[in-house]
């Protein structure tokens, strides 16, 4: 049985590395073209958001913009 006091570990989505809480960066998924934003643009469709360390979601929202660029 999980203590009830205790919080869930939250792990970075991208390298898997545990992260500190208020420490990470939230990105949402989007089912639409597969890719990652701050903020999901309009007419996409929301897979929800993910947990990344600061390097982390600046390399994935540095790949967002070269598939973007390829598109």
């Amino acid at each position: 049985m999980k203590h009830p006091n205790k919080k869930p570990k939250i792990q970075c989505q991208r390298c898997g590395e545990e992260l500190k809480p208020g420490k990470e960066v939230w990105l949402e998924l989007s089912n639409t073209d597969g890719n990652y934003y701050t903020e999901i643009p309009d007419g996409h469709v929301s897979q929800g958001g993910f947990s990344f360390g600061t390097a982390c979601a600046k390399a994935q929202l540095k790949e967002t913009e070269i598939a973007k660029q390829k598109a």
